[in-house]
């Protein structure tokens, strides 16, 4: 069995014990931790005595550290050999690029500013970038700007070429829209803007061009012909503000890939990989959306869709009836179809669907409400809503 330790042995043997030599280096150490603080040594009984620092006075000061970081993340910036930018130092993403807008003449030829010179510096400010006069060169290619036409029948006409110079354009279209026959053709060469790109002229025609952005359209009748279009993280790739847009041989990916605000659009032969909004005078043609959807809002009236491969058609009438809008010679997963009362002439043809459930709220007995000649994609089988 132990026995207990007494008070006053335990004193005495500590009394005992001889402090180390380098205790007194170890006291002065610390004493010197911001001495410029404290008051200097005294005497006491002959005795020279510091006084030590408190807890507090012992942390290290945040701006000076502070400094100290800045100071010398600067200097292996210089070692380097680069020039520094202090304020780019406190900042991790880089600013963005002005908005370019696009406002000229009204002249319906194809424009294209070409790729930045190496080693160039980007303009600051806002640029204005007028399409080149007819016969002018275009930077781009070389070769004399093409006359185009506007929007005719239900698809429309092709790129007209101007002899001695063939712009990139697919064949006729075999089968279903992939992302091999749709989108920017093979061979095109596309300029590069970086950030927003603003389109403030009637009848303009953005041909050959690579956005970092969105596009947004201010203007009516403007043509976006061969252009590639990536924005930001949830913005839209194209944002419609003004009537009458037509998109073809375009790839566009964003939040969405296009958002209508304004009547009258045509999409055709390209490639959108992500949703889209369409209401009033929408017509796409020809399109591949994979796996992505496309959104009629309450109020929609006279939108078609052709021979496109895409995911869901959601027709929501909550706020408003939804009217003509036809969906044909596809290749779709479902259609959710409007229920509200006014909502009139949906009709559903010659579609292939893939999955077991085709439509959702499908109201037969509503005003021209038509479902014919749809199919299962992988058995061929009638699909009924």
């Amino acid at each position: 069995m132990s026995r207990r330790i007494d008070e006053h042995e335990l004193r005495a043997l500590f009394e005992e014990i001889q402090a180390p030599e380098t205790l007194d280096r170890w006291r002065e150490r610390i004493a010197d931790v911001h001495a410029e603080e404290l008051d200097g040594p005294h005497k006491t009984n002959g005795a020279t005595v510091i006084t030590l620092p408190t807890d507090r006075e012992l942390r290290p000061h945040r701006p000076r550290r502070r400094s100290v970081a800045v100071a010398a993340a600067a200097a292996v910036v210089v070692g380097l050999g680069g020039v520094v930018v202090t304020s780019q130092l406190l900042n991790d993403a880089p600013p963005a690029d002005p908005t370019m807008i696009i406002d000229g003449p009204d002249h319906n030829t194809a424009t294209s500013p070409p790729p930045p010179p190496s080693g160039s510096q980007s303009n600051s400010g806002t640029a204005s970038v007028p399409p080149p006069e007819s016969g002018q060169d275009r930077p781009d290619s070389g070769g004399t700007a093409p006359e185009t036409e506007g929007p005719g029948g239900d698809n429309g006409p092709d790129v007209v070429n101007v002899p001695g110079q063939d712009e990139p354009n697919w064949p006729a279209m075999v089968g279903d829209p992939t992302a091999a026959n749709t989108g920017v053709p093979l061979g095109a060469s596309l300029g590069d803007h970086h950030g927003d790109l603003r389109i403030t002229t009637a009848g303009q025609v953005v041909a050959d061009l690579r956005v970092t952005g969105t596009v947004i359209v201010d203007a009516p009748n403007v043509t976006l012909r061969r252009v590639l279009v990536v924005a930001s993280y949830g913005a839209p790739a194209v944002r419609q503000n003004a009537s009458n847009l037509t998109v073809e041989n375009s790839e566009l990916d964003g939040g969405s890939s296009l958002a209508q605000g304004a009547s009258g659009l045509v999409v055709r032969r390209s490639r959108l990989e992500s949703g889209m909004t369409i209401t009033s005078g929408a017509q796409l043609y020809d399109n591949f959306l994979d796996t992505a959807d496309v959104l009629i809002p309450s109020g929609s009236t006279s939108v078609l869709l052709r021979h496109n491969v895409l995911r869901w058609v959601t027709m929501s009438d909550l706020d408003a009836p939804i009217r003509g809008v036809t969906i044909e010679n596809g290749v779709l997963t479902r259609v959710d179809a409007p229920t509200a009362s006014g909502s009139a002439s949906i009709h559903v043809l010659g579609n292939r669907f893939r999955g077991s459930a085709p439509s959702t709220g499908w109201n037969a007995s509503a005003p021209d409400y038509r479902w014919a000649d749809n199919t299962y994609a992988d058995t061929g089988a009638p699909a009924n809503p």
